[in-house]
């Protein structure tokens, strides 16, 4: 399974997919790690572990989980030990490729989608498995069916479905590691903190890949 979610600037035309792959049979183990994670954070910082983790909202400081309002550097501190969780559990695959189109936002995200599913498709035919696909949304975006009937990845028979974030831990996973893929390329001022993140807590994972 591949948990698909995008990230960008549009008004600089950045658009960018992550996606986070599991094998089914480590899917239990890898959430059971994650509980536990929230469950620490449930009792250190009284943020309930059904708080949706939404990176852009998190990070800038939107929001009262729990009723509390944590500081900005607490929130610094959890996103990472977050990806430091994702980074440490074996058989993830973290996939993130990006494209700029200053005068076109919605062509960068129809070219970086199309370029995310071929990296998949090849990386599944190298191992000789395939995969489901799941994104963030509401099923509106037809930008997912059109890529997918045009690309027909061999490796990945059905098109994405689409679920919203608050429902799937692995969607909020995907959008904290598309979130820090973002900042490690836009590298905004107002989110200098954050530019190492990506390359510091996620060693593993190949750099975001630009189309």
């Amino acid at each position: 399974m591949y948990y698909i979610d995008d990230s960008g600037i549009p008004s600089s035309g950045l658009a960018l997919y992550t996606a986070v792959g599991v094998p089914k049979a480590e899917a239990a183990r890898v959430l059971r790690v994650w509980q536990e994670l929230r469950d620490r954070w449930s009792r250190d910082h009284g943020i309930p572990p059904e708080y949706e983790l939404h990176a852009n909202n998190f990070l800038a400081g939107r929001g009262r989980p729990g009723g509390r309002n944590p500081l900005k550097i607490e929130r610094y501190r959890m996103a990472q030990e977050a990806l430091d969780v994702i980074a440490a559990q074996p058989g993830l695959d973290i996939v993130t490729v990006y494209t700029q189109d200053a005068t076109h936002w919605g062509r960068a995200k129809r070219r970086a989608y199309d370029r995310l599913l071929r990296v998949l498709d090849q990386r599944l035919a190298e191992a000789g498995e395939t995969a489901a696909l799941v994104v963030d949304g509401d099923g509106s975006e037809h930008l997912y069916d059109e890529v997918h009937l045009s690309l027909r990845p061999s490796r990945i028979p059905l098109s994405a479905v689409a679920i919203p974030a608050h429902v799937s831990t692995w969607l909020q996973m995907a959008d904290l590691v598309a979130y820090c893929g973002c900042q490690a390329i836009a590298r905004q001022e107002n989110r200098r903190f954050m530019w190492g993140w990506y390359g510091r807590h996620l060693p593993k994972a190949l750099a975001p890949e630009r189309c």
